[in-house]
């Protein structure tokens, strides 16, 4: 077998798992409405992951905090309720029919409960005041001991609801994580000061648990190896002496890393596109080298199945777990089975998975499929005769087309006007953090390669050529153009669009000003700085790279200002050959010395030129950027909606 040690099986108490991938617990945001049970559509992205081959499915998350007057983002559901455990029961069985394994995790960012007057309040484990400056009162014993009795009662509905293990979130910055942590836990009775008393409730928790339930379920207990704190917080010796303190009492240490309330640590323990896969596994290593006695499990950015045989037979870990991973592809294990892992759709990192807005869908930027799961085979019409498609345009949109066009037996041509297919996506070749949206690329035009689908280059199309080929089906994905703001000087020689710079830098001067400060234009500007270049960036907004989601433009703006200086609520009036004028809100003027110009205003949609196309086929469908000028995310999902409709 070409990876043995993933494919290992390995037995927990008297759990036998298939093999060493489990998935970790990573909450479907937005797919769960107000039920308090699991639904189908929640049923079936779960059981998706199942079918795909992971050993274990982790449902995230049951939310711990009983008396929280307001419904968390993460969960709504509630395993209490036995009325609902025929739900449940349907999820484990459902789960349990592909061989996987069930875990419930439990969870609690804070705990509520009543002050001396009879209010309902948030705790902490010290006392003192948030974020609002309001005063928050100390988590009392009594108050632990209802929560402990309240995990206990949890496992032992787990128990009821079919679940093969529960995982006690214990990092993070979460409540049990701060409690025993000396820089949130400063309590002057027998639960605060050492280590030793710091650990006693998270170990009433356990001891309630194993009061209630025995060894009946496993317990997988999430801690972080380090918080990363500049200074004073848990570091990687803390971790393992309370590793040590309570692994008689669970049977998998699940080692992660950071906490939540220290700044930038949560693009470490969710690594973005600025740090390496695997990155944090040096952590659970330590654990494992100490002599603990139970499996440790490790997180961080994986993928790759090289890399997790490797930290496998190196033994710096007994299990693997992915979130991000199996849910960009959520059928990774049974491809690495197969020796398909070529096939295996790489997550870039965007983070739109970790979405919590209200006014957006659950979903996933390169997997169309990810929280539709239950309504598309509704949905997706059965395949009918074998017909003709043509591509116009191969970049991410139209790749995806031609691929799912081919995988449901269709004869599709990609026609690209460019030497080469990537569109958009081949600036990432030449920016060193975005190696993983390169790698996406390069797996679409892979699988063009690899399904035989025929592509046609150095060759723009006219509706005249397409209509003469007599297609069926034409899905025009020919993209947007930069746009040109109209400033005074914008047709100098020295100015030219972030594309340009990507993949010309040896034509970008010493001194660049950057116009526009979304995330395109605070990735370049990053880029350059990073190739030696003195860049200057300007935008009209307060603020940058508003377009990011909320840890990559953490990242991102963290570099930012070590490298870049910027400036926001400032416009940009007039460009000249050695300079940019501007224009700051508070109507002072502003003159920025810079040799070349990079243009980083936006995209337009070649909607226009697109609809040249309308009468070339029956079927005609515009996607990608065409459309609207967005992101990969929307552009995946209009090709996946068009190409499965043929």
């Amino acid at each position: 077998m070409k990876y043995p040690h993933i494919f290992s099986p390995i037995k927990i108490g008297n759990v036998t798992f298939k093999n060493r991938i489990f998935t970790a617990p990573a909450t479907a945001h937005l797919l769960q409405a107000q039920e308090e049970y699991p639904t189908e559509p929640v049923i079936a992205y779960y059981s998706k992951k199942a079918k795909g081959g992971s050993a274990c499915i982790n449902f995230g998350a049951q939310n711990m905090d009983r008396l929280a007057p307001f419904d968390l983002v993460h969960s709504n559901t509630n395993v209490y309720k036995t009325q609902y455990h025929r739900y449940w029961n349907q999820l484990t069985s459902a789960i349990h029919f592909y061989g996987a394994k069930a875990s419930l995790e439990l969870l609690a960012f804070v705990f509520h409960g009543y002050d001396d007057k009879g209010k309902l309040v948030p705790l902490s484990p010290s006392g003192g005041r948030d974020y609002t400056g309001a005063y928050v009162p100390q988590i009392s014993v009594e108050e632990m001991s209802r929560i402990a009795d309240e995990h206990a009662e949890a496992a032992e509905k787990a128990i009821m609801c079919g679940f093969d293990m529960i995982t006690i979130h214990g990092g993070h910055g979460l409540f049990l994580s701060n409690f025993i942590s000396p820089l949130f836990n400063n309590r002057e009775d027998e639960y605060g000061g050492s280590l030793e008393n710091r650990a006693k409730f998270p170990i009433m928790i356990l001891d309630r648990i194993r009061e209630r339930v025995g060894r009946e379920i496993l317990i997988e207990y999430r801690v972080s190896g380090s918080e990363l704190a500049p200074a004073g917080g848990i570091v990687i010796e803390d971790c393992i002496k309370f590793i040590k303190m309570i692994e008689d009492k669970i049977d998998i240490a699940h080692i992660s890393v950071g906490n939540m309330n220290i700044p930038l640590t949560e693009g470490i323990m969710h690594p973005t596109n600025f740090l390496k896969p695997g990155c944090n596994v040096e952590f659970a290593n330590a654990v494992k080298q100490s002599g603990v006695k139970i499996p440790v499990l490790t997180l961080g950015a994986f993928q790759d199945p090289e890399l997790i045989e490797k930290v496998l037979a190196e033994g710096k870990a007994d299990i693997v777990a992915m979130a991000r991973g199996t849910i960009s592809d959520p059928e990774l294990v049974n491809k690495v089975y197969e020796d398909k892992a070529d096939e295996i759709i790489p997550c870039i990192k965007c983070f739109h998975c970790l979405n919590y807005s209200q006014a957006s869908e659950f979903g996933c930027s390169v997997n169309p499929t990810v929280g539709r799961e239950f309504r598309l085979p509704f949905l997706i019409p059965s395949v009918g005769e074998k017909k003709k498609v043509i591509i116009i345009g191969g970049g991410p949109a139209g790749m995806k087309a031609a691929i799912v066009a081919k995988r449901r037996g269709h004869d599709v041509k990609i026609i690209e006007k460019s030497q080469r297919l990537g569109g958009k996506l081949v600036f990432s070749e030449h920016t060193d953090f975005k190696y993983d949206l390169e790698k996406f690329m390069n797996y679409l035009i892979h699988m063009v390669d690899k399904l035989g689908i025929e592509v046609k280059t150095n060759t723009e199309a006219t509706p005249e050529m397409v209509k003469a080929e007599n297609a069926d089906a034409v899905l025009v994905a020919i993209g947007a153009d930069a746009i040109i703001p109209s400033i005074p000087g914008v047709e100098n020689e020295n100015v030219m669009t972030a594309e340009y710079a990507h993949a010309n830098i040896q034509s970008v001067g010493k001194k660049v000003a950057i116009i526009g400060g979304g995330q395109v234009g605070c990735e370049i500007a990053l880029h350059l700085a990073m190739n030696g270049k003195d860049v200057s960036l300007v935008e009209m907004g307060g603020a940058l790279a508003q377009d990011a989601m909320f840890l990559p433009r953490e990242a991102l703006i963290d570099r930012l200002k070590k490298n870049v200086q910027y400036y926001t609520h400032t416009r940009c009036v007039s460009i000249h050959d050695n300079s940019i004028s501007c224009k700051k809100a508070n109507g002072n003027e502003l003159i920025i010395e810079a040799d070349t110009v990079v243009l980083a205003a936006g995209m337009v949609a070649r909607s226009d030129i697109s609809e040249l196309f309308r009468e070339t086929a029956h079927t005609v469908y515009p996607i990608g950027d065409c459309v609207q000028a967005n992101n990969v995310r929307t552009a995946l999902r209009t090709a996946f909606d068009a190409a499965s409709q043929i």
